[in-house]
């Protein structure tokens, strides 16, 4: 199954990808004084064990998928280049929270826009989803701005410790009804993974 924009494809990668979407973290994703992740898992970068723990998190949620507990994983290429990730995971049924990373070589072109339209329409329109959720921890603007961008609603507050300390993160929601794709998205394949699903 593939996900295409104009500028992005997203699709599932293959073991030596993860490999190499390992690498493209390493080369640097944020600031090493900042966090914009509810789980710190940038700050194993460098460590030795960090591809090898990087590649075993993507097989794992492929070997604990189920219908009714799926983490779809996709790797993003943008303009051919390995790029960076964007997830989806069902939280409750017709409710998937979404979330994403990119190389810092890749930000501020416009694609963390383009991939979480990607999934959106995917989710929504693939899936028939109901609730699409996001998160943005405080200081990280950029996902707050996309949020907003793409019809998110406030959904409140909670405080989350991705470092030890308690930090404000902001929730948003968009319900299907509010879903306004702003440009194409192809969906390629999905009919035969619709089961992996249950649908």
């Amino acid at each position: 199954m593939r996900l295409r924009t104009e500028r992005l494809e997203l699709r599932l990668p293959t073991d030596e990808e993860l490999v190499q979407f390992a690498h493209v973290a390493e080369r640097g994703v944020h600031p090493p004084d900042e966090m914009p992740f509810m789980t710190a898992w940038t700050d194993g970068i460098g460590k030795p064990e960090f591809v090898d723990s990087f590649v075993e998190f993507h097989l794992t949620q492929r070997r604990e998928w189920r219908p009714d507990a799926w983490h779809l994983l996709l790797g993003v290429w943008a303009e051919g280049e390995l790029a960076g990730s964007q997830a989806a995971e069902l939280r409750a049924p017709g409710t998937a929270e979404t979330g994403s990373w990119l190389g810092q070589a890749f930000q501020g072109r416009g694609n963390g826009t383009e991939m979480r339209t990607a999934i959106l329409e995917f989710f929504f329109r693939g899936l028939g989803g109901d609730v699409a959720t996001s998160g943005a921890l405080e200081g990280n603007v950029s996902s707050a701005r996309v949020s907003a961008k793409l019809g998110y609603e406030s959904a409140g507050e909670e405080f989350v410790s991705p470092r030890g300390e308690p930090v404000r993160a902001e929730r948003f929601r968009l319900p299907r009804e509010r879903w306004q794709p702003p440009f194409p998205v192809e969906i390629v394949g999905l009919d035969r993974c619709l089961p992996l699903f249950g649908l």
